[in-house]
């Protein structure tokens, strides 16, 4: 249809295929349909078309909407596709395109699907977090601690739980701050120099339940930040999902720490003993998957002269799906996190494996006798590299003496400092594995846990709102989209 005023000949047909993103577009179909409405709107108000051409417009829209998104259409993309079927249901839609490119139609439905899925993501990190905090507190379980992937200090299972709460309290930061990003509208941009016509954008803007305009016309068609933006939040909650999932990988395993769910887990076709932790390891390749999404958005988008480039089109698909697998994800790992049982017995057997509370002993010998912590250092090393991983009060005199030191010991100090329910209870510093800071850190994550809950209500209202100003200016115009 667009090529007929400019073009003589029909596009090549294995260029038509490269070309064509109908296909994908099905992403955006519902999105193209709102911003059509919000368009015609905005030519009514300004004078560009009569109440009765905007009236037939905006019955095609809603009957194109009702039928839904047809995979045979034979359309270069979603936008020409909805153009034309108007036009066929009323000749009045040859004036909907007035005053719009594709450009800024595109930019508008991309930022669309990026801010309603952008919450979705937020409201499904909220989820795991809620699941990693009813798990934190209901247990005080001890555990080992690990660096290097070394048992190395004691800890609590809450302690660990809320770890992993706080990383993905971050990537809901992330989210939401991709999410303000995209909310801005770029149209009324038209193909990038904006337009003689006379248009109000912030009206349009309102409409769609942006928060304001991309106010250069230029840069709101050209520019993809908020693209790369939304699907690196996608990407750093995965590393955050595989962090964890590794870890539900290794402690399922050797370590004995958690028993897998059967809903989450799978067998062997030839091992029928097996009980595999597949749903966790294929959550852990997303991860990869989402990194070379981000690397390839970059690299599309990288050297782009301004304004708008046809290159843009590839980028699309990768924020649908970086979006999409993103919200799965985070979805099956709040339902896998709420089904696992920690084996604390073992856990708490493990604790003190590997010499894990001789960092506590080294701190005893500095605080109860003066030991200078270098040399207190030095003692128990000497019996980590003896062997001697529950040493006695006269190993420790023993290998001082070697040293140059001469200090009476107490049998009670090290059998203090060699428990390791007590070595967990004296960490009282802030965010330390005592029981009331653990409390503390528990309390004021639910805390926040609703203020965050409350914020994605707020978003989500806000849009809601205007997007029912969109529908009751459509029915001043004679058409209701809700009847």
């Amino acid at each position: 249809m667009l090529r007929d005023s400019r073009m003589e000949k029909s596009m090549d047909p294995q260029a038509l295929k490269l070309s064509n993103s109908i296909e994908h577009d099905r992403n955006i179909f519902y999105y193209d349909i709102l911003v059509d409405i919000a368009h015609v709107l905005t030519l009514h108000k300004s004078g560009y078309l009569s109440q009765q051409e905007a009236a037939e417009i905006l019955k095609a829209l809603k009957k194109i909407r009702e039928r839904g998104y047809k995979a045979e259409w034979n359309y270069e993309d979603v936008h020409e596709a909805i153009e034309a079927e108007v036009t066929k249901i009323t000749p009045a839609g040859a004036k909907m395109h007035t005053g719009r490119s594709r450009n800024d139609e595109i930019a508008t439905c991309l930022r669309l699907y990026a801010r309603d899925h952008l919450l979705n993501l937020a409201e499904n990190i909220l989820a795991v977090m809620e699941v990693l905090l009813k798990k934190a507190e209901k247990s005080e379980a001890i555990m080992p601690g690990f660096t290097h992937l070394q048992y190395a200090q004691p800890t609590r299972l809450s302690h660990h739980l809320i770890a992993y709460h706080d990383m993905l309290s971050r990537d809901f930061d992330r989210a939401i701050e991709a999410f303000k990003r995209a909310n801005k509208c770029p149209l009324g941009s038209a193909a990038f120099a904006s337009t003689s016509y006379s248009l109000d954008r912030l009206y349009t803007a309102r409409l769609l339940g942006f928060d304001g305009v991309v106010e250069n016309s230029e840069d709101a068609v050209s520019s993809r930040d908020f693209l790369i933006d939304a699907v690196y939040s996608c990407t750093s909650l995965m590393l955050s999902v595989s962090r964890i999932t590794e870890e539900i990988v290794l402690f399922s395993s050797e370590f004995g720490f958690i028993g897998l769910p059967d809903e989450f887990s799978s067998t062997s076709s030839i091992m029928p003993q097996k009980k595999n932790p597949d749903i966790a390891e294929l959550l852990r390749a997303n991860a990869g998957k989402l990194i070379g999404n981000l690397t390839a958005a970059m690299s599309i988008y990288k050297a782009m002269p301004f304004s708008y480039n046809r290159d843009f089109q590839e980028m699309n698909p990768i924020l649908y799906d970086s979006l999409k697998r993103a919200e799965l994800a985070s979805e099956v790992l709040a339902a896998m996190m709420g089904k696992i049982e920690f084996n604390e017995d073992v856990m708490k057997a493990k604790a003190s494996k590997g010499f894990a509370t001789a960092t506590e002993l080294a701190d005893m010998l500095v605080m109860k006798y003066r030991i200078p912590f270098r040399m207190s250092h030095r003692i128990v090393g000497r019996l980590a590299a003896k062997g001697i991983e529950r040493p006695t009060a006269e190993d420790i005199k023993s290998v001082a003496k070697e040293m140059g030191y001469s200090v009476k010991i107490s049998d009670d100090d090290v059998a203090e400092a060699l428990d390791v329910e007590k070595v967990v209870e004296r960490r009282r510093n802030m965010g330390g594995t005592a029981s009331d800071e653990i409390n503390k850190m528990i309390d004021a994550r639910k805390d926040e846990l609703k203020n965050k809950k409350a914020k994605v209500r707020n978003l989500r209202g806000r849009i809601a709102l205007n997007l029912r100003m969109l529908y009751d200016e459509a029915k001043k115009v004679g058409v209701d989209f809700h009847a």
